[in-house]
Formats: C-alpha cells, structure tokens, sequence
C-alpha cells in the first residue's frame, strides 16, 4: 500500500472521530459536517489510490509473466538452433564418411579392373596357344585315294609338333612375368607403387631424369595398357633419338622442339580439357612434361602453368590419367610457379629425387617419398638406385620387341606320359606358367613347408634314398641353444679364414656361413624381439647370440651385423627396415 492511501485512511479516521466526537452539537454543527465530509473524502482519495496500486501490481505481474514467456521462447529458439547445427555436423560426417568410402570404392574397382585386364590377357594368350596345338593335333581329311607311303604316322607328326612349340616366341604373358619380378623384387618393390599415381621426377642437370621418366612410362604401357598420348618437351629436337628414343618408336607424338612454348601449353590446355571430360572409366593414359621449371617463365605458358598446382592435385585420378612431371627442382618457382602447387604435391604425387657428380653424370641413386607401407602410411625419402640394367627404357623395349626366343619345354615327356593330369598342372601348361613362376610368388615359410613335404616324401621309401645316405649322419634333429640363441654352438664349423666374411650377403654366403639355419627362422625370430628390443646391436648379441669376440662362427662384427642386415632387407617390411634405418646405413 502507498504513503498516499496510508495518509488518506489515517486523514479519514481523524475526521471520522471529530465528526462523533461529544461536543455540543449545536455549537459546533458545521464542525461536525465539515469533519464528515473531510472523512469522506479521504477515504475516498484511499479507496482510489489503492485501487490504482492493485492495478499497476497487476499491470506489472502481466508484464513479468509476458518476459518470461519471451526469454523460454529464446531459451527454446537457441536450443533449438544448437540442435540444428549438431545435426548438420553429423549429416556432414556422414557425408564425408560415404564420400571417402566412394573414392575408395573407386580405387579398389579400379585396380580390380587392371588385376582383371592382366588376367585376361595371360587367359587369351594361353587360349591362343592351346587352340594352335589342338589344331595341329586334328587329323587330317582324308584325302581319296592316299597313297600308303603318304600316310603319315603319329610319331612324326608328335614330333613336328614338339619342335613347332619348341621354336616358339616367347610369350607377352611372360614377358610381362619376367619384367614383374624384376621390378617386385627390387628394392621392396618400389617401383611397382609408380605405375598409377601422377609422379615428379627433379634433380640436377645430368641425374637421369627424363631417361628414367621413358622407362616408366614403358613400363606403364606394357604393363598397365596405359596409351603414351604425348611428350612435352621444349628440347624435343634434340631428346627425340635419346632420352624419349623408344617412345618415339612406337609413335608417341613430341611436342615443344625448339623451345616452341606455344604447343608445350597447347599440350596442358589438352591435359586441363581431358581432365573435365574423361572418366574414372575411360582406358588409362600418361602424359610427359619435361622442364617444367620454364613454364612459370616463358610468356606462352605463364597463365596455363599456374594452375598447375590445383589441376595436378585433384584431377588426374577421376580422369583416369597419370602424368609424369620432370624438373629441376620441387620449388615453387622450379614447378611453373603453379599456386600451391609445393603443398598439393605432398599428398597427391609420388616424387623422385635422382642425384649427378659433379661432371653432370648421372648416379642413378636417389630418394622417393608418396609411396606407401602395408599400412597405407607415407614413406619419405627412402634411398632408392636404378642401377642395375634391366632399368633402362631400352632394355624394356627390346624385351617386349626382341626377335623370337626359343623356350626350352619338355614337350616330349608330357605328351608320352601315361599318368593323369592335374587340373593345376594342366591350366599351368596351358597359360605356359613355370615351376619357378611359383616358386617366386611364394613366401620363404611356403617354400620351406614344400621342401619338407617333398622331402617326406621321397624319404619314405629306401629305394628313393642315395647309396650312402645310411652312411651320412642326421643333423636334422640336432638339439638348439635357448630360445634366445639361435646359434649352434656345438655343430658350427670352424672359424674360416678372414677373406671369407664378406661385408655383404647374399644366400650363399648364409648357407655357407650358418649352414644349420634358415633364413625364415631368423627373421621371425627378428620379428619377434623387434616390439621389445629397438637397438638393433643389442638385438643380435643378446637375441641372436652373436658376441662382440672373435670367435668367428658367432662374432657379432664378422657374422652377427652383416646377417641381420642382409635377413631384415631382404625380408622386412618397409615399416621394419624404417625401425633401424640408420643401422642399415652404416658402414
């Protein structure tokens, strides 16, 4: 209540009491009437401002209860807006989720199709050759009348036939098998992981780089199907019968000779109009820029080579096209001065270092990085050499070019023998597969597994066994050290003379140094103690038993250090040789 209805109830109640108050009456009448009507109208004037005080607390409750329902209608529009923006966070997870699952769909379907490309083509050529000896292996229609000296009889007819197979070429599926080993056992196989992503190779003057760029685009071309649609180069005119020689051969168009920049950016404007047009399905294609490191600067080129960077590093994949990218260096500026091309290239190419002394020769040794492990990481600048002569554009030219070979095949015991064929063995003989093919696609574990079954078998039986096998002693169960020493003690010959422990190993050299071992058997054993143990000293002294003496059967310098070296590279895993890296390295 107000001051103003209290002073007025107050006034009212004065009044009141002097109008009754007992005082003569008539004396004082208009007194009385005065106080009456002073009490009335301060009652009033209570009555008034109270009713107004009850509205204005209303008025002001109303006003309340309305803020409050304003800010939960905030309260509930925020919330909701919050719970919006989370949605559209897990929408577009989702979405990149089945973006990525997509791409990698795509890639899987893609190396699927290549596996299956191979596949058919080693199938057709294996029915080719199948229906050529079926052919020969008809009767001949009877001719009318045919003289008895004209018969001719089966033997002669077998035997023409083993000749005419004898003398055959060799085949494109082989071919195709005999460059495939070399590259898979070559360096961890490196070589293999360049055949689909786009790839720069830089380096100074004289490192080989254009020449090692033709080999891999034979290799793509022979091995891939991959069509070469051109070669940019603006020193075509003098490249064309040396570094791009056997491309030329087969009818790779060059463009760019004497340094005609024009038709070098009619050849990236031709790459930048296949990328918006072809498709993850279209058949696989290289393209080849040589010099790169000009673009930036030649006023024909400028505007086309700054996009290198952002048409390399996402187009060429869903375009189906792969280019190989040569320059003298990995630089902005050295790369067509292309924006952002030094970053886009991390992820996206594989690249190639190669090295040259000082006389501008090349060393044909280098660094690669964009490959990747078994675990899809990325590997950087892992020492890489293409020395050896197989690596050369020539040699795969010749190769799938040559004059025929003649393919030494004992055609003879397979068409007399009585006992039956196998399917396996059948469908080998057919596709013209070899043991050894096998024995190459085979692990150490699988061949060891094979031998002694092999071995089992023969051993079964006393007549499959040599003269003087009784004669010989069993070492096959001869009793080992501890688990943690591999190393016979007992059995281990002598110590041999120093000239005999090479610095470097290969498989003679381990059967003729640990004869009683295998080479799988040390490498798991490596594998083994690698989680717990990271030196790699301590591995071979304390794991594998080899000491720092000089007893030399066990010396940790002259057997233990040059073994594991040879076990863990010719066996390990990229992300096992990465472990001890720099011990490896040593000298």
């Amino acid at each position: 209540m107000s001051k103003l209805a209290i002073g007025s109830l107050f006034g009212g109640i004065l009044c009141l009491g002097l109008s009754i108050a007992p005082i003569p009456f008539q004396k004082y009448a208009m007194l009385r009437c005065g106080a009456a009507a002073g009490a009335i109208g301060f009652f009033s004037l209570g009555h008034f401002e109270a009713g107004k005080q009850k509205k204005l607390q209303a008025e002001s409750a109303r006003l309340r209860e309305l803020e409050e329902k304003q800010q939960q209608t905030i309260d509930e529009m925020e919330w909701r807006n919050l719970e919006a923006i989370e949605q559209g966070k897990r929408e577009a997870l989702v979405i990149e989720g089945r973006r990525k699952e997509e791409a990698r769909i795509e890639v899987a379907v893609a190396d699927y199709t290549d596996d299956v490309q191979d596949a058919y083509v080693i199938m057709q050529d294996g029915k080719g050759r199948l229906d050529r000896v079926l052919a020969r292996l008809q009767p001949p229609e009877p001719e009318p009348e045919p003289e008895p000296e004209q018969i001719a009889l089966p033997e002669p007819e077998l035997a023409a036939i083993v000749e005419d197979i004898k003398s055959s070429k060799e085949s494109f599926a082989a071919k195709k098998a005999k460059l495939l080993k070399f590259i898979n056992e070559h360096e961890l196989g490196w070589i293999a992981q360049c055949m689909k992503k786009p790839i720069l190779i830089y380096g100074d003057q004289g490192s080989g780089k254009s020449y090692f760029a033709e080999f891999l685009a034979l290799c793509r071309y022979y091995l891939r199907g991959h069509e070469i649609v051109s070669i940019a180069d603006p020193h075509f005119h003098q490249n064309k019968d040396e570094c791009w020689q056997q491309l030329a051969k087969l009818g790779v168009p060059g463009f760019g000779a004497h340094h005609n920049y024009k038709e070098v950016n009619s050849q990236i404007l031709a790459m930048y109009d296949r990328f918006s047009k072809r498709t993850l399905k279209s058949p696989p294609i290289t393209s080849i820029f040589d010099e790169v490191t000009r673009y930036g600067q030649e006023e024909a080129t400028q505007e086309a080579a700054a996009k290198l960077g952002s048409k390399l590093s996402s187009d060429p994949r869903k375009a189906n096209e792969s280019p190989i990218i040569v320059s003298h260096a990995k630089t902005l500026a050295a790369l067509g001065n292309g924006d952002g091309f030094a970053d886009a290239i991390k992820g996206n190419f594989i690249i190639i270092k190669l090295n040259s002394n000082s006389e501008q020769e090349p060393l044909w040794r280098g660094t690669i990085s964009g490959i990747k492990d078994e675990d899809g990481e990325l590997i950087e600048n892992m020492k890489i050499s293409i020395a050896p002569d197989w690596i050369r554009s020539s040699w795969v030219y010749d190769l799938f070019n040559s004059a025929p070979e003649i393919i030494a095949e004992t055609i003879t015991e397979t068409i007399t023998e009585t006992i039956p064929e196998t399917d396996s063995s059948k469908l080998d003989r057919i596709m013209g597969i070899s043991e050894d093919y096998w024995k190459a696609e085979s692990n150490p574990e699988m061949l060891d597994r094979l031998k002694k079954e092999w071995l089992s078998e023969l051993g079964n039986s006393p007549n499959n066994q040599p003269d003087n096998a009784q004669d010989k002693p069993d070492n096959s169960l001869a009793e080992l050290s501890d688990s943690d020493n591999l190393i016979q003690t007992e059995t281990t010959p002598e110590a041999l003379p120093r000239e005999t422990y090479p610095l470097i190993w290969d498989e003679d050299d381990f059967a003729r140094l640990l004869p009683n071992h295998s080479e799988s058997a040390l490498f798991e054993r490596i594998l083994e103690l690698s989680d717990k143990c990271k030196s790699a000293s301590k591995l071979i002294s304390e794991g594998l038993g080899f000491t720092q003496g000089k007893k030399k059967p066990k010396s940790y310098s002259d057997v233990g250090k040059p073994c594991f070296k040879y076990i863990v590279r010719k066996h390990g895993t990229p992300s096992l040789i990465a472990n001890f890296k720099d011990y490896l390295e040593k000298d």
